[in-house]
């Protein structure tokens, strides 16, 4: 058995393996930065860090997400650092048997269209994408937030 966070982002039910998630924290005095891609919300200081903050709404499916209020943001672990995922709403934590999980055939390298999407689960309602967070962005949008991750950060 796995466990498995479920979200909304888009309409769409998504799930995230719980080993590759911290904790869900709102979204509150985060800065947006001029010039970056429009699903790039901004930078927010969580825990004494700053961390990028990704709509995955837009990300998906350039459907901005329009209600911050009520939104959350799960942390998530990409590359060797931590990103927040904002999303419509968390969901449940659900687990998973293996035989439930049908494994994604693409290949994950990063630049593939659909390399984020690691498996499916099928349930009576629907069928839930299984992301992985890694490969989240392709090569030319993964190099635009590893830069913006890699600016040092001044303590004031």
């Amino acid at each position: 058995m796995a466990q498995h966070l479920l979200f909304k982002a888009g309409g769409q039910t998504f799930g995230l393996p719980i080993s590759e998630t911290d904790k869900i924290v709102a979204l509150e005095n985060h800065t947006a930065i001029p010039g970056v891609s429009s699903y790039i919300v901004g930078l927010q200081e969580v825990e004494g860090d700053v961390l990028a903050i990704i709509d995955l709404a837009d990300r998906f499916y350039n459907l901005p997400e329009s209600d911050y209020e009520n939104a959350d943001i799960i942390l998530v672990n990409w590359k060797e650092t931590r990103i927040g995922l904002l999303v419509n709403e968390v969901t449940v934590v659900e687990n998973y048997a293996t035989e439930q999980l049908a494994e994604a055939v693409e290949e994950k390298v990063d630049g593939l269209s659909l390399s984020y999407i690691s498996a499916f689960v099928q349930t009576e309602e629907e069928i839930i994408p299984i992301l992985d967070s890694h490969y989240l962005f392709a090569e030319e949008k993964g190099e635009e937030l590893r830069k913006l991750v890699e600016i040092q950060t001044i303590k004031a």
